[in-house]
């Protein structure tokens, strides 16, 4: 009987906590934004947390609502392409560690919830971000346009008519806001997930993760 008094606590405070935020902090929680966004020691989505990949470290930016460093001058539209597509603001290819790829398939409401929350909701942050230490050539961004072409396929979630409303629900959470596979799912060459076949299954079964599988090849 405690126990059952416990949970029922449990989700009675979950569900409060749940009616407390806004659609636009549901989306952030829901796809963790603080935990890319957020160095050890730095301020709430202020960026500069370290990616070592296997051409050089890069950061994490800041996704504050600060003018100069952050995200506050970006309109609705630059701010859903830099969701979708990987391009920031100002053109550049964002590096596939943003996984991009995987909120291809957000929808619009949820894109455009998780906007006004950022840009209205989290303090600004006056925090620079921090350049990569890929080294030229290497750090040149234009491959990076290929790369999308030839393995980001930016098509929305489409909910599967076999299936209930609880599944496509959470199949839309896994895939898109959560991107659960862009840490659980096998890579190929290139870095690109490894397609899922009936004969394979390889979506969400990837190998143990190292402590540097995330940084190294996350998009």
């Amino acid at each position: 009987m405690k126990r059952l008094t416990i949970l029922a606590l449990a989700l009675w405070a979950a569900q409060a906590g749940a009616q407390g935020m806004s659609r636009g902090e549901y989306v952030a929680r829901a796809g963790d934004c603080m935990a890319c966004h957020t160095a050890a020691d730095g301020a709430p989505l202020a960026g500069g947390l370290k990616f070592a990949t296997p051409l050089g470290d890069i950061y994490s930016t800041n996704i504050t609502p600060d003018k100069t460093h952050g995200i506050g001058g970006y309109s609705y539209d630059e701010f859903a392409r830099a969701m979708r597509e990987g391009v920031a603001k100002d053109g550049h290819h964002l590096y596939p560690a943003m996984p991009y790829p995987s909120y291809a398939k957000m929808s619009d409401d949820d894109l455009r919830a998780l906007y006004d929350y950022l840009i209205n909701e989290v303090t600004p942050q006056a925090s620079a971000n921090r350049e990569s230490d890929i080294p030229w050539p290497l750090s040149m961004r234009w491959p990076l346009g290929l790369w999308n072409s030839l393995f980001v396929e930016d098509k929305p979630f489409t909910p599967r008519a076999d299936k209930s409303a609880a599944w496509n629900r959470g199949a839309y959470l896994v895939q898109g806001p959560g991107h659960c596979g862009a840490c659980h799912t096998p890579r190929a060459w290139a870095c690109r997930r490894k397609p899922s076949t009936r004969a394979t299954s390889s979506s969400l079964r990837a190998k143990p993760l190292t402590a540097g599988t995330r940084r190294r090849c996350a998009g």
